[in-house]
């Protein structure tokens, strides 16, 4: 199947994207539309020949991420539900824009709820990522994108591999997306591990989203250690971070430049205890660096240990700097499940939900780790019913924008 990205593709790379030449009128609109919400272009998208140009341009779909950043607050809190025990059912869920008016002296922040179904058929599988509005999925060796403001998605060509056969499942794919060429790029790993469970050998592979897309080896000319990916990655300045197993009882963390498609290895703090145990760790985003942080007792007494890259070349850490969250929120969450915690879009906050949500109590807490409250409540009681029956449902989330980026299949 061929496919092609209308907006991502760039046949001659350029730093900047350059403004078309339009008249007064044009100008004005380019004023308006990019605030305008994302449902109201799809629709004005039939109003002129002229009209559609505009809306499905590369210059009016980043006028439109900016406005939409984090940072103006237009995110949307969404969540996969996948039934524990049936994972044919499942549901995506997002949450409108505004939260829900709350007045509680228990949970002094606001609630989200998720009442937009946002489920669309095929795009079952792992979760890779999310980010600018665009969703990754993986089913085995088969990736897709997905937008979930257009409702469209792409089937990215069948990953191949020169060192383990088609049956193999040791495979792991990231998305990111690489600003100076604003190109959009998967990267897929995988590995082959012996009887001992040795990682002998890993393979990379790198697909530029665009017309006739294909995959290819990275351009690192210095290749990675054998290394496999364990847990999803994050993305900060246009560089990929995920932790990575490089022996049997060794965790590290391993970045991506996706412009230059360089690997670094970057040596856990030892003092974390995470080298060889890396169940209650996890990577985020602090004041814009790296960081790493470990809850493995969090139940005992709500505590968080967190530390951040000062060097990311030289894997230099900072002194541990320790949070303690309000432990009847912990309990509370974790009562019949594990309790995860994950990282956000926005700087220091983190996610804490179970890690199977009981459907009589599908909810997730936003807390901020530098201001010490919680900043949002997100509410899932309106996909109970869809999950009558179900005991647990496994659940991925994130938070993210809209995006009007056209996926021409």
């Amino acid at each position: 199947m061929s496919f092609s990205f209308r907006l991502a593709a760039a046949r001659k790379r350029s730093k900047t994207v350059v403004k078309p030449a339009w008249n007064l009128l044009d100008e004005l609109l380019m004023e308006i539309l990019p605030r305008l919400p994302a449902k109201s272009l799809m629709r004005f998208k039939c109003v002129s020949r002229l009209w559609y140009s505009l809306i499905t341009s590369r210059y009016l779909t980043n006028l439109f991420l900016k406005y939409s950043s984090p940072s103006v607050q237009r995110s949307r809190m969404l969540m996969s539900f996948v039934d524990s025990d049936e994972p044919y059912k499942y549901a995506l869920i997002s949450s409108s824009h505004d939260p829900v008016p709350l007045i509680s002296p228990f949970y002094p922040a606001p609630m989200y709820d998720l009442d937009q179904d946002l489920t669309m058929p095929r795009i079952g599988g792992c979760f890779v990522s999310a980010l600018r509005g665009l969703l990754c999925v993986r089913l085995l060796r088969s990736v897709r994108i997905c937008n979930l403001t257009t409702m469209q998605r792409v089937t990215l060509p069948i990953i191949t591999s020169r060192i383990v056969p088609e049956n193999n499942e040791n495979i792991w794919s990231y998305f990111g997306h690489e600003p100076v060429h604003d190109e959009y790029k998967v990267l897929s790993t995988v590995w082959e591990v012996s009887e001992e469970e040795i990682i002998m050998r890993s393979e990379h592979q790198v697909l530029v989203l665009g017309h006739g897309a294909s995959w290819r080896s990275t351009l690192s000319t210095s290749p990675p250690p054998p290394h496999c990916p364990y847990m999803h990655g994050i993305s900060i300045n246009g560089v990929l971070y995920y932790g990575a197993w490089v022996v049997k009882n060794k965790c590290v963390v391993m970045s991506f430049d996706m412009r230059y498609e360089e690997f670094t290895l970057i040596e856990l703090p030892v003092e974390a205890g995470i080298v060889w145990e890396a169940r209650y760790m996890n990577l985020m985003n602090y004041k814009g660096k790296l960081a790493v942080f470990e809850y493995s007792r969090i139940m005992i007494n709500g505590s968080i240990d967190l530390w951040f890259v000062q060097d990311a070349g030289k894997s230099g850490w900072s002194e541990k700097k320790s949070f303690v969250l309000p432990i009847f929120e912990t309990r509370t969450l974790s009562m019949a499940s594990r309790l995860l915690i994950q990282p956000t879009s926005h700087s220091s906050e983190i996610c804490l939900t179970p890690e199977e949500i009981c459907r009589h109590n599908p909810r997730c807490v936003i807390y901020d780790l530098e201001r010490c409250k919680i900043t949002k409540l997100i509410n899932g009681m309106r996909i109970v019913d869809r999950f009558w029956g179900s005991r647990f449902m496994q659940t991925t989330f994130w938070d993210d924008i809209e995006s009007i980026m056209y996926l021409e299949t």
